[in-house]
């Protein structure tokens, strides 16, 4: 009998545990190799930063996504899990999700990876060399048939250029290393930041600080984890649907936001346009800025001793903090540029093979934005570069896969000006998932019926479907869609409910819900603009 193939994978988070797991549903033999001596990545929280963490979650972090949108998709939380889970509940779950399909047993814990280098046979086999240290600070270096870069993107704190910073008096942290708001009590503090990491540190430090002042540089939108009839932004917006009509999601977006807070008038968005504008999902942020405890200022153009200058003219002056949520650099030190697909652009067919390889032997897991689900599309990668690698799965041809790659380069130059890799979550993992032979033919959806068929179009877009159809499918997988359609965004009470307080009525409100947004996607007039 011929040896497993073996697999390295580095890093054991969200991409790594679903890249072992993966690995065993394929016939490959999994050696994850973790830093830490926990599961979880950044869910994982030991109390204190460690050297060599990248991002972090902060003590009362809630996740932004419903847990039926935020898990892997043959395996839903637990039934008394609140619809969107705070940190220790997520880090419970992957732990959960570990001993379910018991896949400790193939981690390496506090084993670092220093480099990843092809191997010396590599032009013939497309075998790789990991080189690891482990506590001993012993080097030892090991051949793999393959790689899954599992180690995420979150990696480097990234501050912008602001003249004279280096000048300020004050404390600096990045959102990098934040654990709470304690540090701030009774201070001024400047949030620099548009995104969800910027209003999650805005609203936690607002609580203890005696001002918040926050910069959304071109403008941001928030809007609420939960929209009319109590169901999620996500169940709202992630649907397939909306992919069909390019030019409305924006207006969804837009109404959403503003129908809680005048974003204009309060300087949070001057243009009210979603075009250069960021996403902000928080459900306090609107309540602080009107009660004065974060306060929008402009584009910050200069630092001081202890202030801050802004393009308007304005000055604030005795601050004694800045936080920055400005996200991060490409890490993956382990790597050459080669084997990443580049440096500034990259060519990655559907940012998970890089082009620049001879072998498709290498896999980057997770390692772009997506701005939604983070699960979901990282099992996606991982069950697809499983297949690929086992043999049963085939890539396009090369010239195929190239033009790939030149439309996602040229859709993240025309959206950011830039090749900034984030990317639709939806549409790139429907695209995997074609590839892994997961997606519904027509047939398939005939076969399904009329309600499943159209709740995978109309419905929410919930990870569960890529179980239903193609390899490694799931008998529970529908039974969990439906659950998720009638009970997944309910909390549960400490009581018992009458009989008469039903489902019923919760289908009825999802239903309306859907259809109120599928009427704005229909009859809306503004251009989102996605890929042509």
């Amino acid at each position: 009998m011929e040896p497993k193939k073996r697999a390295a994978i580095i890093g054991a988070g969200i991409s790594g545990l679903a890249a072992i797991k993966s690995c065993l549903e394929e016939g490959l033999e999994p050696v994850c190799l973790e830093q830490f001596d926990d599961i979880g990545g950044f869910w994982s929280h030991s109390g204190a930063f460690q050297d060599g963490q990248g991002a972090m979650a902060f003590d009362n972090l809630t996740a932004n996504t419903p847990k039926d949108m935020f898990c892997y998709s043959d395996f839903p939380y637990e039934d008394d899990v609140p619809p969107y889970p705070t940190r220790p509940y997520v880090h419970e779950y992957l732990n959960s999700y570990c001993d379910k399909f018991d896949l400790r047993k193939y981690i390496h814990f506090k084993t670092v990876t220093r480099d990843i280098r092809e191997s010396e046979d590599y032009d013939v086999t497309g075998k790789w060399e990991v080189e690891t240290t482990d506590g001993s600070e012993a080097v030892h270096i090991h051949i793999y048939d393959f790689v899954f870069v599992c180690s995420g993107y979150c990696s480097d704190a990234k501050f912008p250029l602001i003249n004279g910073l280096e000048t300020f008096r004050g404390s600096t942290e990045h959102s990098k290393t934040f654990k709470d708001g304690s540090k701030y009590a009774d201070k001024r503090v400047l949030v620099i930041g548009t995104g969800n990491s910027a209003g999650d540190l805005a609203v936690t430090v607002s609580h203890v600080a005696k001002q918040v002042y926050m910069t959304v540089g071109r403008g941001s939108f928030i809007v609420p984890r939960l929209v009319e009839g109590g169901i999620p932004w996500s169940y709202a917006t992630q649907r397939r649907a909306l992919l069909q009509n390019k030019n409305n999601f924006a207006n969804i977006v837009r109404a959403t936001a503003n129908s809680r807070l005048n974003h204009v008038a309060t300087g949070i968005n001057l243009t009210n346009s979603l075009k250069s504008s960021a996403l902000i999902i928080n459900d306090f942020l609107h309540i602080q800025i009107v009660c004065g405890r974060v306060k929008i200022v402009g584009n910050l153009i200069r630092v001081g001793d202890h202030e801050a200058q802004f393009k308007d003219g304005t000055v604030l002056r005795d601050l004694d903090a800045i936080l920055f949520a400005t996200g991060y650099l490409p890490g993956l030190k382990f790597l050459s540029d080669k084997a990443k697909g580049g440096t500034d652009k990259q060519y990655r067919y559907k940012m998970t093979f890089p082009l620049t390889l001879t072998h498709n032997t290498l896999a980057l897991i997770g390692c772009f934005e997506s701005g939604s689900t983070v699960i979901a599309v990282t099992e996606m990668q991982a069950r697809w570069a499983a297949r690929v690698f086992s043999g049963r799965c085939q890539l396009p041809a090369r010239e195929t896969m190239m033009a790939d790659v030149d439309k996602w380069n040229k859709f993240v130059v025309r959206k950011f000006g830039r090749y900034k890799y984030k990317v639709p979550n939806l549409i790139i993992r429907d695209e995997m998932a074609a590839e892994l032979g997961v997606a519904p033919s027509w047939w398939d959806l005939i076969k399904a019926g009329p309600r499943l068929a159209y709740q995978y179009y109309y419905g929410p877009a919930f990870p569960y479907y890529y179980r239903l159809w193609g390899p490694h499918s799931w008998c529970g997988a529908e039974k969990a869609i439906y659950n998720a359609l009638e009970h997944g965004y309910i909390p549960k009470p400490v009581m018992t409910l009458k009989p008469a307080v039903s489902q019923k009525s919760s289908s009825v409100n999802l239903a309306l819900t859907g259809a109120a947004l599928a009427g704005a996607v229909m009859f809306g007039s503004y251009q989102w603009k996605l890929l042509q």
